[in-house]
């Protein structure tokens, strides 16, 4: 009776474990570390585009509107980035793209935080986002291969909450040290790139030593497609093609409220209100830690899984927190709703375009590089025109703007949902 019930014990708990199938495409000892790794690239990230904005302002005394060109034009460089993996990086395993990705961050990142000449402060920030841009993609490709359903829907949880804890912490930490030392902030930040790049190596030498590097990932990620296509031929129909380009839309709009959100909205708190930024830093703390919790409950929960009325609601939820803006003025207690409330359907956004671009159409890597350029084209969309806009027209005309086109995209979606109807 002992043996017995212990068997049935072990059946109970190894009935838990995903198949042998997922086992096999993506092997579950190389997720846990690549979580962390993507954690430090974030938080070193982070740090560095929070300090970055005082910087320019305290020590080469740009306007918002020279920010945010400046931001926009790393994001250019992003852009070309991901244009370049979308282009060849299907035929290039991860394994060889993100070990140059690491280190060429760290070494871009030193002269942001000491040079006192702008030229290389403008190329080192330009090469940075060029080899950021080769981590991301690959990373996702690599956790999410073989997956579909629930599994992925909660892989793609896991990630999203690995480098959302290190946007938590970087704000409040990051206007602390700012307000006491500003060259602190950046010897963190290049300490965070180092450390990521010890974490990724342990990462390739566990990959090397386990024989997992002479592995294809494009074999296993294309069986699983086909076998899916085979079984569910609409993934490759219009009609689910729809939920991808929706999906990236919807993204598209969230991050172009990320980009206000993230730098034009610091400097207003500082500049306008008379807040120190360590304020600024609790407030973007808010918005992460509900982003936290907006990713948790999209891997709880599947009533989203291919729903079009979803998108409706999420675009709704985001022109709500641009009238607030719009309407809120000068109270701090505006920004602190607009965090929680943002961070979750931020959360949202994000989970339905990296499941969609995994989820559905021939090709997920190129989907996931296309992913990465809405989003960057979305953030320097926010930024530069968040900042021009605030120069000349203030922080009300600002939110107006924002209102306006999230509006703009609100009839979109509309418009697509009926149009889905006839599919």
């Amino acid at each position: 009776m002992y043996y017995f019930a212990l068997g049935k014990k072990i059946y109970q708990l190894t009935s838990r474990i995903p198949s042998c199938k997922v086992i096999q495409n993506a092997p579950r000892e190389k997720h846990h570390p690549m979580f962390v790794c993507s954690f430090f690239f974030a938080l070193g990230l982070n740090f560095l585009n929070f300090s970055l904005i005082y910087r320019l302002t305290d020590s080469f005394s740009f306007s918002t509107g020279q920010i945010g060109r400046y931001i926009a034009l790393g994001q250019l460089f992003y852009f070309l980035g991901c244009s370049l993996y979308h282009r060849f990086g299907s035929a290039v395993h991860p394994s060889k793209i993100l070990p140059v990705s690491v280190v060429t961050v760290f070494l871009a990142s030193i002269p942001l935080g000491y040079f006192k000449i702008l030229g290389p402060v403008y190329a080192s920030y330009c090469l940075l986002q060029l080899a950021a841009s080769l981590f991301w993609p690959p990373t996702m490709a690599w956790l999410t291969e073989g997956l579909s359903g629930n599994e992925l829907s909660q892989q793609i949880s896991y990630f999203n909450r690995s480098w959302m804890a290190a946007l938590i912490i970087a704000p409040p930490i990051a206007g602390f040290l700012y307000r006491w030392n500003s060259e602190i902030n950046f010897l963190v930040i290049t300490l965070c790139f180092f450390v990521n790049i010890l974490v990724l190596f342990f990462i390739m030498r566990r990959h090397k030593t386990s024989g997992l590097k002479k592995e294809n990932l494009d074999q296993p990620a294309a069986a699983s497609d086909a076998e899916t296509h085979s079984s569910s031929p609409f993934h490759q129909s219009k009609k689910f093609a729809l939920y991808r380009y929706m999906a990236w839309a919807g993204i598209f709009c969230s991050i172009i409220f990320v980009g206000v959100f993230s730098n034009i909205v610091p400097l207003h708190i500082r500049d306008s209100m008379a807040y120190t930024e360590s304020t600024a830093g609790i407030v973007l703390f808010f918005r992460c830690t509900a982003g936290f919790a907006g990713f948790v409950l999209m891997a709880k929960f599947t009533v989203w899984h291919f729903n079009f009325r979803w998108f409706i609601i999420l675009q709704a939820g985001l022109v709500f927190c641009a009238l607030l803006f719009l309407f809120g003025g000068n109270q701090l207690s505006f920004y602190f709703g607009i965090a929680i409330i943002f961070g979750l359907i931020h959360a949202a956004c994000t989970t339905n375009s990296i499941f969609y671009s995994r989820a559905t159409g021939k090709n997920p890597k190129k989907n996931l590089a296309l992913h990465e350029m809405f989003l960057c084209g979305g953030n320097a969309a926010g930024t530069a025109g968040g900042g021009l806009i605030y120069q000349h027209f203030g922080f009300t005309g600002t939110a107006f703007a924002l209102v306006l086109i999230l509006c703009i995209g609100f009839g979109g979606f509309v418009f697509l949902n009926k149009k889905s109807s006839r599919y």
